[in-house]
């Protein structure tokens, strides 16, 4: 009896569990706002025969008739007043007609750094809700900073391509975690996976050489072409508008019927500051009366165009800025040239932009297409240091900034002034000519505290919603407007779900409010900003900034281990009054200032940010840092090339041995493995018969080993063993070689490289892809090592 209770009771349980989840599958099936969608229902009818049946023909989810196309564009690290038509001296004419021929917004907010701002703009959410509250690179194990997200937080492209939309990402992507960038992949993080572009044409990480670029498309490596479609010299700029223009064509021929979204993201102007020859003079002089000089113009300019209030007096300049005469006429000599690139560089830029505008404009789509296009996704870069720099990762790697006399022996090691802006240095211009950048506001990149890092000079046309013409809007927004904007321009619905999972609430809404309405209040009333442990909170007309706790030129791990962010000193602004954020009254309203901390506190929590500060978390918990864990032994044949340094073994201040399997003749030659390049990396090859090793400590400090070690003929065991001399970060360390285990010398590193060595180029092995990181066999191109004749290379970590 006991038997048939047990049995008849666990039939009722699986006849109730089979109708719950027949219940709920409906009702997930019925959801009509959930991606992907089914089919739709085949209305034929299917007879026997073909006598007796009725064709039906069935697709995927097609776009309304009039849908309009969307393009987003977005450069990289522009400062808020470069453009012309925001108060620079900077030709920016393609920038200019978008605004001219539709709005401009004074307080478009973003986040502080890359990744974060473009993963919010194409998901619509908060930054730490999608786990980029920092740039993949420094990804760390907390879940607002680990660069990883799902389909709870769907990207725009995913919801537009679901709905009939051919959608196409060009140019920097910035959103997968480095050590998935691999050729092996993994690829759902890519653009082309869960992000749901159906085509990518550009770089994955936060840079790239503008003259050799590490190129994918799709998931593909792609060799670096040697000219643009002109037949000029390869530049980033120029060949992705060739390549966007190139995918226009394509669509408008074969799928016109369908609208296009377009998200086009060049490089520029991100460090390395690099543009082609014939434009670097273009602003020869413009810059030889200095920062201070240059900021007061673009205020006055800013003050005329109505961009600032005419009483609005000059934001502070911090004392820890070197002021322009404290420098002697070939310091300011060298400082004004990084200026003159660097405004080249944004011209360039603008200019190539321009060329895909006026292609779709060509085409007859101009007036049917929502266009976004901001100058930046985040304020003026400041890793340049006070003086500038030939080599830009020397400060990403924590090395402290180089006085200006070490700068200029250096900029002559690398070919002096002439060669500023070109493919040999990775240079980067003085953070003074950044804050300078950023008039009328305080700060740079990085400091989410002040608008000098969150705002972005923004114009956005659509002539079908938007009657203004040149006008400003006011209205406080932030990135995450974007999204809930373009579904309402579209009329693509938002889903509920996505490939299953609840999609989250957006934290933004729709900026069309104000389109056609100057005075219209902001409907984003609060947004809060943490970045790197730099704070702010926008409320209702009111920012509330954290005062800096380090300078961002500077990644001293003891100003970041003492950063306390239940200690922060607070600033006070009435953005109503002071939209500049020139006046701190937080000592005149104590109240606020409590009841705004207590609001930021609250937003943290709720979107994730804690623990605040999290993106410190590679630099002050190892333990942190995914690549410490990834594989400790690796076996590597010549197949594997072009991989991004993170995706492959760690080899930089830490132990390790390298052994590399080889059958010599007389002929040998080649790289047997090479990671970077001359201003960052190391190699190891055989040249002339002989074994050599470089290491380039960045540039700054150049390390070669020549030997006179013949390699034998036959099989060959070649031993590199690499030991710290300290343990601490870029610390010193000793190379010691072998061949078939007998010891043929050795070399001292002055320094070795903790973070990166390159932010562009390759790991590589049986070649030196990209630049080389001996000019010895420049002449070589890839100088691949002799066919057939490396077999492996073994790495073990320690």
């Amino acid at each position: 009896m006991k038997k048939i209770t047990y049995l008849i009771g666990l039939f009722i349980l699986i006849l109730t569990s089979c109708q719950t989840n027949q219940n709920n599958s409906n009702e997930h099936k019925d959801n009509e706002n959930a991606i992907p969608y089914p089919l739709e229902e085949w209305k034929g009818v299917q007879g026997k025969t073909l006598a007796d049946s009725k064709p039906d023909f069935i697709g995927q989810r097609k776009a309304d008739k009039d849908a309009p196309n969307v393009v987003i564009i977005m450069l990289d690290d522009a400062g808020y007043s470069s453009a012309t038509s925001f108060g620079g001296v900077m030709k920016t004419p393609t920038f200019d007609k978008i605004g001219d021929e539709g709005i401009r917004y004074t307080h478009m907010s973003v986040a502080a750094v890359c990744s974060p701002t473009r993963g919010s703009i194409l998901t619509g959410y908060n930054i730490h809700e999608i786990g980029t509250g920092i740039i993949s690179e420094f990804a760390s194990g907390y879940p607002g900073y680990n660069s990883q997200m799902d389909y709870s937080t769907p990207s725009i492209a995913k919801i537009l391509t679901d709905n009939g939309y051919a959608t196409a990402a060009f140019g920097k992507w910035h959103n997968t975690p480095m050590e998935e960038a691999s050729p092996a992949g993994p690829f759902e993080s890519w653009p082309t996976g869960l992000w749901g572009f159906e085509y990518f044409w550009g770089f994955l990480g936060g840079e790239t050489s503008q003259f050799h670029p590490l190129l994918y498309e799709g998931t593909t490596a792609i060799e670096t072409p040697e000219t643009n479609a002109d037949g000029s010299t390869f530049h980033l700029s120029h060949g992705m508008a060739d390549q966007a223009i190139k995918w226009l064509d394509n669509w408008k021929g074969l799928r016109d019927d369908d609208p296009f979204f377009m998200y086009y993201t060049p490089g520029a102007v991100h460090g390395p500051i690099q543009v082609p020859e014939e434009w670097r003079d273009k602003y020869k002089g413009q810059f030889d009366d200095g920062w201070h000089v240059y900021r007061q113009q673009q205020l006055a300019r800013q003050k005329k165009m109505g961009l600032v209030p005419k009483d609005a007096e000059m934001v502070d300049w911090p004392e820890n800025i070197p002021e322009w005469d404290s420098f002697d006429e070939k310091g300011k000599e060298y400082l004004a040239r990084q200026m003159e690139v660097n405004a080249a560089f944004l011209e360039h830029v603008d200019y190539h932009t321009g060329r895909v505008v006026d292609h779709i404009e060509a085409l007859g789509e101009l007036d049917n297409t929502l266009i976004i296009y901001l100058t930046a996704d985040n304020g003026a870069t400041a890793e340049g240091t006070p003086t500038g720099t030939f080599s830009e990762l020397l400060m990403q790697n924590g090395f402290p900034p180089l006085t200006m006399e070490q700068q200029l022996e250096k900029l002559e090691e690398y070919g002096g002034l002439e060669a500023w802006g070109g493919p040999d240095m990775i240079n980067h211009f003085s953070v003074a000519w950044s804050y300078a950048s950023s008039t009328p506001f305080q700060w740079t990149k990085q400091m989410a505290s002040h608008f000098g890092g969150t705002m972005s000079a923004t114009a956005i046309r659509y002539p079908k919603m938007i009657e203004a013409r040149g006008e400003w809007r006011t209205q406080f927004q932030n990135a995450t407007d974007i999204v809930p904007t373009i579904l309402e321009v579209t009329g693509v619905p938002a889903p509920d779900y996505v490939n299953g999972q609840a999609r989250k609430e957006y934290p933004g809404k729709s900026m069309t409010y104000a389109w056609n309405n100057a005075d219209a209040k902001t409907n984003h009333p609060t947004q809060y900003f943490e970045m790197t442990g730099f704070v702010g909170l926008y409320h209702e007309g009111w920012s509330l900034c954290g005062k800096p706790y380090r300078v961002p030129w500077s990644l001293d791990p003891t100003a970041m281990a003492n950063f306390d962010p239940l200690n922060t000193e607070w600033e006070l602004y009435n953005i109503d009054e002071d939209p500049i954020q020139s006046k701190n009254i937080a000592d005149q309203h104590p109240e606020k200032v409590k009841e705004l901390e207590e609001l930021f506190w609250k937003e943290a929590e709720k979107y994730n940010v804690y623990p605040v500060g999290g993106a410190m978390g590679r630099a002050l918990q190892p333990e942190s840092n995914p690549q410490k864990d990834a594989k400790k032994h690796w076996e590597l044949t010549t197949n594997i090339y072009r991989v991004p340094e993170m995706a492959g073994p760690e080899i930089k201040s830490n132990n390790y041995e390298i052994n590399a399997y080889i059958t010599a003749d007389e002929t040998t030659e080649g790289v047997i493995y090479a990671l970077g390049e001359h201003m960052g990396g190391q190699v190891l090859f055989i040249k002339d018969g002989m074994l050599r090793y470089s290491y380039s400590t960045l540039g700054l400090y150049w390390h070669d080993f020549d030997g006179n070690v013949k390699i034998p003929q036959g099989d060959v065991k070649i031993t590199l063993k690499h030991t710290m001399k300290e343990a601490v970060l870029n610390g010193p360390s000793q190379v010691e070689l072998f061949i078939n285990d007998k010891k043929v010398g050795e070399l001292d590193l002055t320094a070795t490289v903790y973070g990166a060595y390159s932010a562009h180029e390759t790991f590589d092995i049986g070649r030196d892809e990209g630049m080389p990181v001996n000019a010895e066999y420049k002449d070589k191109g890839k100088f691949m090592f002799t066919e057939g004749q490396l077999h492996k290379v073994v790495f073990d970590i320690e």
